[in-house]
């Protein structure tokens, strides 16, 4: 197994400053680590991105390990390294299953909040969702991409306390565009806001944190069950790992991961699903655990 690491961008010799405590577990591990250039494979240039990856003469099974790629740059990526004769554990249909919520909606639909969403083509237009926004009547909602939200401006460009409030919707929703500017992933997603097991309030942003759990699944089989929040206390809180018995088998990957969140009711959601090569790991998880998997 090989892990696929970011490079600094200013050194293609050196490792990214926030995957260096991932990359010295994984060598640890006496798991296989190459540096690719971010900036390079964004632009295309193959032969610079992957300047460090050489072809191996015996299929080896790889791991990305680094910032979030669309579906064209995954591909991308995907199909130079297969030419190298290295393959990425994902296709790229498994990355966007788990990358784009609309992908994985349908399977999901039971267990995660409501949604509606649309691609953005063009400036943003109310009307186009005027009609789907009445499934919320007047209830509170969030806005985001089809990959990220904008929660840390909880209040001007995330949260939306009334659906059925268009002056509002329409108001918070451009001010979140303008903030992803040209990081916006492919459209406008809107979710029903559901109450969850509080945990504190965000020292830096003030955004209500809630009690959620990451996990992690290679194969069909957890691998690491994480704190997603590194402040707060979660005391002796545990996730209901027995609800995911008849999620997981339904998720169309073989790395990824599961947020998860407790309602106040009780009732356990799944929060979104996520490429495990692209979901960060939370400072709380023990990073030699997680590389043993790969091992």
């Amino acid at each position: 197994m090989r892990i696929l690491f970011c490079d600094s961008g200013f050194n293609p010799k050196e490792i990214d400053y926030m995957y260096q405590e991932e990359y010295a577990a994984a060598k640890a591990a006496n798991l296989s680590c190459s540096l690719i250039s971010f900036e390079a494979l964004k632009k295309g240039n193959l032969d610079v991105a992957l300047r460090f990856v050489h072809p191996v003469s015996e299929k080896e099974q790889a791991v990305y390990r680094g910032w979030m790629l669309t579906q064209e740059q995954y591909q991308t990526l995907y199909e130079a390294l297969f030419q190298r004769n290295i393959q990425l554990i994902n296709t790229p249909e498994e990355y966007a299953f788990c990358h784009y919520l609309p992908n994985s909606y349908e399977t999901i639909k039971a267990v995660t909040p409501q949604s509606i969403f649309k691609p953005l083509n063009g400036a943003f237009d109310m009307e186009g969702f005027r009609e789907d926004l009445k499934v919320f009547g007047n209830r509170p909602i969030i806005v985001k991409d089809y990959v990220k939200s904008q929660k840390h401006y909880w209040e001007e460009a995330c949260f939306i306390p009334d659906a059925s409030d268009l002056a509002n919707v329409e108001k918070i929703t451009k001010r979140f565009i303008e903030l992803q500017d040209v990081d916006l992933n492919v459209g406008i997603v809107y979710r029903a806001f559901l109450n969850l097991q509080p945990l504190a309030i965000h020292s830096t942003s003030g955004m209500p944190l809630t009690k959620e759990f990451r996990i992690f699944v290679k194969n069909g089989k957890i691998i690491q069950s994480l704190m997603y929040w590194d402040e707060g206390n979660y005391a002796a809180s545990l996730p209901n790992l027995s609800f995911l018995e008849n999620v997981i088998p339904t998720i169309n990957s073989s790395f990824f991961c599961i947020d998860i969140a407790q309602q106040e009711n009780g009732q356990w959601i799944v929060v979104e699903l996520g490429d495990g090569q692209v979901s960060g790991l939370p400072e709380n998880a023990d990073k030699a655990t997680f590389y043993n998997h790969f091992s």
